[in-house]
């Protein structure tokens, strides 16, 4: 049994708006796992990620979204509980205006994970217990109107790379068209439409310019970031003319994306001359600031050369960057 089921029978008295509800699905309701409104996002390694769902209906056959309920996991670590709503109109949907699992509408941690994020309106007009008390409102999610359904926070990963907060097993109904709330406002469920999850790209350095003049010597700014957590920890930038893949692969088993070549030699030889701050110490914040600029001298045939750069912290050398690149131009 997967760690949704376990928790999945403590939603089946929110569902039942649920026991009222007909088997047959009445429309779809699309699933956006969404930063800043954006389905990717790109920050700074051990960045606050703001997340929100955000769910849409496929028609208005229906007078409006009555429960939601699904589950988060995230490849790039452990998640926390999700806000609990403190307005219109997702507060109808937790306690005590509402229903939600026992831990709260921001779901259950779970190994990590967030099972039954979410909760349902009070379709049964509750009136013979202390919660829920509230009274429906109608019309939620529909086509044209998407609705923000939950909302939260993670924290990203230290090591750059391509990360998914990744949303399952989804279950919703929707009011039953036509009704009036009396005695009771009777419930469909609704399938799950399309659902996009949410990208995080980590990136651990940063650039000004991806292209820079040979004849005006030109300069590309490289910005490092590796976290609060690195603060205070030398560094060594890479460099390399000969691409990315299949990198560096040190003895720690860390992976500089720089090929190894007669660029890579100078870099490491001359850190701090063929890129100034090549060679130096993360602030506390975990970032400093180096540059590439074009030598005098280079030839104009050098035009076209991609160069790239990537640095490692140093004792141990456990952390890579990702590799920034730099194109020469006439």
């Amino acid at each position: 049994m997967n760690r949704s089921s376990r928790l999945r029978p403590a939603l089946s008295v929110l569902a039942t708006g649920a026991a009222l509800a007909l088997p047959v699905a009445a429309s779809d309701l699309a699933l956006s796992v969404e930063s800043g409104g954006s389905n990717t996002i790109t920050v700074g390694p051990g960045d606050a990620v703001s997340w929100s769902v955000v769910g849409e209906l496929s028609d208005a056959s229906n007078e409006g979204l009555a429960t939601i309920v699904f589950d988060l996991a995230f490849d790039g670590g452990d998640l926390t509980q999700g806000d609990t709503p403190a307005a219109p109109p997702m507060d109808n949907f937790a306690t005590p205006l509402g229903l939600n699992n026992p831990a709260g509408y921001g779901g259950t941690v779970v190994s990590g994970d967030l099972i039954q994020v979410g909760g349902a309106q009070n379709t049964i007009n509750n009136a013979f217990a202390t919660e829920p008390i509230g009274n429906v409102i109608p019309g939620l999610a529909q086509p044209g109107l998407p609705e923000t359904l939950a909302t939260g926070t993670l924290t990203a990963p230290l090591d750059p790379g391509t990360y998914t907060l990744k949303l399952d097993n989804a279950l919703a109904n929707v009011i039953r068209e036509n009704e009036t709330g009396s005695p009771f406002w009777a419930v469909d469920g609704a399938d799950i439409g399309t659902v996009t999850d949410l990208t995080v790209e980590v990136v651990a350095m940063t650039s000004d310019v991806e292209t820079v003049s040979i004849a005006g010597f030109g300069t590309q700014v490289l910005s490092l970031d590796a976290g609060l957590a690195n603060a205070g920890r030398d560094y060594l930038i890479l460099g390399s003319f000969t691409g990315t893949d299949p990198g560096i692969t040190l003895g720690t088993g860390v992976n500089i994306p720089v090929n190894f070549d007669f660029y890579t030699t100078l870099t490491v030889d001359f850190p701090n001359v063929f890129v100034a701050n090549g060679l130096g110490t993360l602030d506390g914040n975990g970032e400093a600031t180096a540059s590439f600029t074009v030598f005098p001298g280079t030839p104009a045939a050098a035009a076209g050369t991609i160069l790239q750069h990537a640095f490692i912290l140093l004792s141990p050398k456990d952390y890579a960057s990702n590799a920034v690149p730099l194109t020469l131009v006439p």
